[in-house]
């Protein structure tokens, strides 16, 4: 077992600082233990975001301008290492559709270490 101060270093010292890239993808496959990547990482979707801690729990927050998806919509998000590229985290959701380019589609994603 991970005792409290242990999960809350793991968070605050490690994910938080590395786990800064969120990715936005159209595939619908589910996420697999397994999974690496997005299965169809859409093009000018990244950013960079320092999620916000509370414990050992992980907030990120995204927006993302209809302009920066696409006509394809997007149906997943993956958050990833900063330098390694490496994939923490994936959910897929119902696919947007075509977003109108004005307009502001925000993600906020929690993650707790457990």
């Amino acid at each position: 077992m991970i005792v409290n101060d242990g999960k809350d270093d793991i968070a605050k010292e490690y994910i938080k600082a590395n786990y800064t890239t969120i990715k936005l993808g159209n595939g619908g496959d589910d996420t697999a233990a397994t999974q690496t990547e997005l299965d169809a990482y859409v093009v000018n979707t990244t950013k960079t975001v320092t999620p916000s801690v509370s414990g050992s729990r992980l907030v990120w927050t995204a927006s993302f301008l209809g302009s920066e998806i696409g006509t394809q919509g997007i149906s997943e998000l993956g958050i990833f290492h900063a330098t390694s590229d490496k994939l923490l985290s994936r959910v897929t959701f119902t696919n947007t559709g075509v977003v109108p380019s004005t307009d502001t589609v925000t993600f906020t994603l929690q993650l707790e270490v457990n």
